[in-house]
Order: structure tokens, then C-alpha cells, then sequence
């Protein structure tokens, strides 16, 4: 039953970039980003569950590709979140209700303990989402209802019940070409922790970026920027990293606001460590708002959640706020 549901997700994902091909590239975007809290069963017992993420497609597709955040609770011994990549299929069944189902890769980070050591074991998997959207005022507000089920390779298996609010922001005016900005600079300060249960301190972190768009992509689901930035994750007594993030980012139209999502290698030093540098993975979410316009520039504030991925059983979470100065073309 398992091997039939993973492939069926699998192939859900997997059709996405067919189906989303034959839309005209012209065509405008929506965006809908939403925020749940519900009930999670696994290992035979219950936990609280939380979400976010965004939902991103083509105005006139039932097709799109979202990005999720998600923390599967504390089950006892087992403290897991992580993130999905999921392809969506919309339909709408009208009076304002519309459903979604969405599928994808999970990649996610446990906090357990084994034979007495305490680790932060890295799992892939699947998510599966069955969604229920209600537009109870006739606007851009909405009521979420949500189903989510992960499959994972060596840990356990988990069903959510969750429900929330969220947000479909308009799509962007027929009139001419989006307005595709060159580069951009960003300074982002706040706190980050330890996942590893242990004596440490919240710490203070603090990034600078440069972050390049593609103006030219062959496909919409392409990355659509590229940044790279030096990174100080602060001292928590258990681990104190400096090194420098390169990542990839999806991200939606530059619009007045904009939700993105990146990942890929972090060279760091651990100076709490015995060795000079490692090779370590760091995923992000990000959302941002325009608040100031000139006639070269644009700023925009913004909030960050990034999960370091350690592979030696020391992940950070780091939650920034910050500002961005973009070039326009």
C-alpha cells in the first residue's frame, strides 16, 4: 500500500512541469501564502503541528508549485521539522470553496536521542497535501483546512489535521512585462539556537547577501535567483559557525510583496569543532515587502527562517529580519 501511495505522489509531482508547460508564458501569477496549526499522530502517539508556505501558479492553471514549512511536534524522543517542495493541482467547486492536492519531496531533521547520544538524524521523504480553501469575505482573505502525510525512508510515518488562515495575493496587471530587477544587497540580524537538546543561549546572528535574478529562465519552476553572503550564526555554547551560504532561490514575481525559498551548500568553521571547515547544507524561507521606491533602487523589510543542516548532529534555527536594496534594470 505504501509503495503504490509514494508513487502515486510521485507521479502527481512529477507531472507538474507537463501540465504547467502548456500555459502561456505571458500569462500572470498568483500567489497564495498561508499559516496552520493543528493535530499530528505518529509512533502511535499524538503532538501538536504547525505550518507555512506558499502556493505559487500560473492565473489560469490548475497547476502550481509550492514551498512549505513544516514542524511535525514533539512526539516523545522525536522532535522533527523540515521542508517540501510539493506540485499542487487547484479546483474550484464554487460559493468560494476551492480544493487543492499537493505533493513532493520532504526533507527533514529530527532531534532524537540514540543508545544515549543525541542526534539530529537528516530523512527524506513525501509529503502529501489534500487542502480545503473557504473565501469567506469575497477577498483575498480565506479559511484553510488541511490534510498533510508523510512517508519517510528509515523514521517514521506521520497524518496532520491542521487549520489556519490565509492569503491570495491578486495577480499582477496584463499590462507590459513585469518590471525583472538585476541585482540586489540585503543585511538581515536576530537570533538563532541549537536544535541538540543541551545547556546553550539564545545567540545573536546576523547575514549580509548579494543576490542575483535570472532575467532568462527556459522554465517558470527554474531557479530564479542566485545569492551568496557571508553568515554568523552566533555563539549557543554548542556550536559557534561563520562561513559563507550559496543558494539557489525560487521565488515569486516582484511584486509589492514576495515570498522565496532557497537552498544549497554552507561552507563553514565551527570554532566549537576540532576542524578547519565543513561542507554543510542551509534551507531558507523568506517573505519581503516593498516600502520604498526611487527612481534606480527599491527597498524592501523582510523576515528569514533558515535551517542549517549540520550532518554532525548540530543544526541551527536562525531568525532574521532584515533589508534589501535592489537595483532596477
Amino acid at each position: 500500500m505504501r509503495l503504490r501511495l509514494s508513487l502515486a505522489l510521485l507521479l502527481l509531482a512529477g507531472g507538474l512541469p507537463a501540465a504547467v508547460n502548456a500555459q502561456s508564458a505571458a500569462q500572470p501569477e498568483n500567489v497564495d501564502y498561508y499559516i496552520m496549526g493543528g493535530a499530528l499522530r505518529g509512533r502511535g502517539d499524538f503532538t501538536w503541528t504547525a505550518s507555512t508556505g506558499f502556493v505559487y501558479r500560473p492565473a489560469d492553471s490548475r497547476w502550481g508549485l509550492g514551498f512549505m514549512y513544516s514542524n511535525d511536534g514533539h512526539l516523545p524522543n522525536n522532535h522533527r521539522d523540515g521542508f517540501a517542495a510539493q506540485g499542487w493541482y487547484a479546483q474550484s467547486l464554487g460559493d468560494g470553496l476551492e480544493m487543492q492536492l499537493g505533493a513532493g519531496p520532504y526533507v527533514s531533521m529530527n532531534n532524537t536521542e540514540v543508545n544515549g547520544e543525541r542526534l539530529n538524524q537528516f530523512r527524506m521523504g513525501i509529503l502529501g497535501s489534500a487542502a480545503l480553501k473557504w473565501h469567506v469575505l469575497g477577498n483575498g482573505w480565506y479559511l484553510r483546512s488541511q490534510v498533510n502525510t508523510t512517508l519517510m525512508l528509515r523514521s517514521f510515518d506521520t497524518v496532520a489535521v491542521l487549520f489556519g488562515v490565509g492569503y491570495d495575493f491578486p495577480p499582477q496587471g496584463a499590462t507590459g512585462t513585469p518590471q525583472r530587477l538585476r541585482a540586489d544587497v540585503s543585511v538581515w540580524s536576530g537570533i538563532s539556537r541549537t536544535t541538540t537538546v543541551g545547556t546553550q543561549r539564545n545567540a545573536g546572528a546576523f547575514r549580509v547577501e548579494a543576490q542575483y535574478l535570472v532575467e532568462e529562465r527556459g522554465q517558470w519552476w527554474e531557479p530564479s535567483a542566485y545569492s551568496v553572503g557571508f553568515l554568523s550564526e552566533g555563539d549557543t555554547f554548542i556550536t559557534d559557525r561563520k562561513g559563507i551560504p550559496v543558494q539557489a532561490w525560487w521565488r515569486t514575481p516582484p511584486e509589492r510583496f514576495v515570498f522565496s525559498f532557497g537552498l544549497g551548500p554552507y561552507l563553514a568553521h565551527d570554532s566549537r569543532r576540532d576542524q578547519s571547515f565543513g561542507l554543510l547544507g542551509i534551507l531558507s524561507l523568506r517573505a519581503a515587502m516593498d516600502v520604498f521606491d526611487t527612481t534606480y533602487t527599491r527597498f524592501e523589510i523582510g523576515v528569514m527562517y533558515s535551517r542549517v543542516a549540520s550532518f554532525y548532529n548540530k543544526d541551527q534555527d536562525i531568525y532574521l529580519a532584515g533589508i534589501r536594496l535592489y537595483e532596477k534594470r
